[in-house]
């Protein structure tokens, strides 16, 4: 079985060639590790991250801003909860909800913090929240020490939500990439089927990345973002 180091180190090579931001290289690190949440062992920080869920949910309330953002949190943690390791929430529609329901909450913790701060702040406030909820707490230090000096020696910061939404998604597939080239695979199309793919699958999905790669780089310089018709990143 991958460790999380293993985990990190692949999400932060296969969102690099198209997100060299630390920003967003740090959400891909968050996806990677939070599809594991499922596990048994992961059950305090669901509950934490169910609470934060209901109390961004009411702050959002009181300041008139989208609420949904804090239900969708709470219920992703519930998800996590009641589902098996490697079930719904390591398939492709479990991360496509995981990667709906972070890419929201990281939207409305940026409309609330940036009411009294910059974006800099802003975005390390909410890339060490996440990390501390989400992270297994050996690499929480050196993460924490990463991002601040790299958000404060960034010098061409920004924040669009297709880009945190791509990144963190990036970050899920990495991680499920990794789990199908185990022994027990992963159940890939859950809950539509208990089917588990193993190395095929893990395969056709690294071809698939390294094609975009490709095609980033031979059509669009650094920037595979805007084969799909969003702006450049840099």
């Amino acid at each position: 079985m991958p460790s999380y180091k293993e985990h990190v180190l692949v999400a932060i090579i296969m969102v690099f060639p198209f997100f060299p931001n630390i920003f967003y290289i740090a959400l891909a690190v968050i996806g990677a590790s939070i599809i594991d949440m499922d596990h048994k062992v992961n059950q305090k920080n669901i509950t934490i991250i169910g609470l934060l869920g209901v109390i961004l949910a009411l702050i959002l309330y009181i300041f008139h801003f989208p609420y949904l953002v804090g239900v969708l949190i709470a219920l992703m943690a519930l998800l996590f909860y009641v589902s098996k390791h490697r079930g719904l929430m390591h398939s492709i529609i479990g991360i496509v909800f995981i990667s709906v329901c972070v890419t929201f909450f990281v939207f409305g913790a940026h409309n609330l913090i940036t009411q009294y701060t910059n974006l800099r702040v802003t975005l390390i406030i909410i890339s060490l929240i996440l990390g501390i909820v989400i992270l297994n707490k050996k690499i929480v230090p050196i993460y924490a020490f990463l991002i601040i000096i790299g958000l404060i020696f960034t010098s061409n910061l920004g924040f669009d939500i297709y880009y945190v939404a791509l990144a963190f998604f990036l970050g899920c597939l990495s991680h499920v990439i990794l789990d199908l080239f185990t022994p027990s695979g992963v159940q890939l199309i859950n809950p539509l089927s208990s089917v588990k793919f193993k190395k095929r699958a893990g395969f056709t999905l690294l071809a698939i990345w390294v094609g975009c790669v490709i095609a980033s780089v031979v059509l669009y310089g650094n920037n595979f973002l805007s084969i799909i018709g969003f702006s450049n990143l840099l």
